[in-house]
């Protein structure tokens, strides 16, 4: 019975040419049989949320200029790699005179992309000594273009984009954290 069914081409045996469509279509069922359990069982992760790190909470000065008093900023601190990988990622509003401060174990060239950042982003860069290297102004959400310091940095603070022009940072600010364990 199986040959008369499978007798595609009308003679009584298979062909060579039925006996190839056969083999291409058992390749067909295997690939898609395979493509359709790869994806399930691999997971791509998209239907996973990313959870933000726990970060302190501190209050930081800014002096726009040696002429002028310091500025306070609260500001969630990025010390460790996970936290600095999130960084602002996913954050669809920062109120004004928030930011973020990455704090780094020393002085070294750093860059920083916007991936996952929906919001214009101030970058200015901070060296050891709280001395401002460089700022970049109002990064582009989303972007991947890597925005560098322009000499060695410790401290990068993120802050909304037009911050600094705001408060007119000029490249004699400084950077004034509070003692350590406050």
């Amino acid at each position: 019975m199986w040959r008369l069914s499978a007798n595609w081409c009308g003679a009584n045996r298979l062909c060579r040419r039925c006996d190839a469509a056969l083999g291409v279509w058992r390749v067909f069922i295997v690939i898609g049989c395979v493509l359709g359990v790869v994806p399930a069982w691999a997971g791509d992760g998209a239907d996973q949320t990313v959870s933000a790190p726990d970060f302190a909470v501190i209050e930081i000065k800014l002096t726009p200029t040696h002429q002028r008093a310091p500025i306070s900023f609260t500001v969630k601190v990025a010390e460790t790699e996970r936290q600095r990988r999130h960084g602002l990622m996913f954050v669809s509003h920062l109120p004004e005179r928030h930011g973020m401060l990455f704090v780094f174990e020393s002085d070294a060239p750093r860059q920083f992309w916007m991936k996952n950042t929906q919001i214009p982003l101030d970058m200015l860069f901070f060296d050891s000594a709280g001395r401002l290297v460089n700022m970049i102004h109002a990064a582009v959400p989303f972007s991947l273009t890597r925005r560098k310091s322009t000499g060695p940095a410790r401290y990068v603070l993120e802050l909304n984009g037009g911050t600094a022009a705001k408060f007119d940072v000029q490249p004699d600010a400084q950077l004034l954290l509070p003692p350590a364990g406050q």
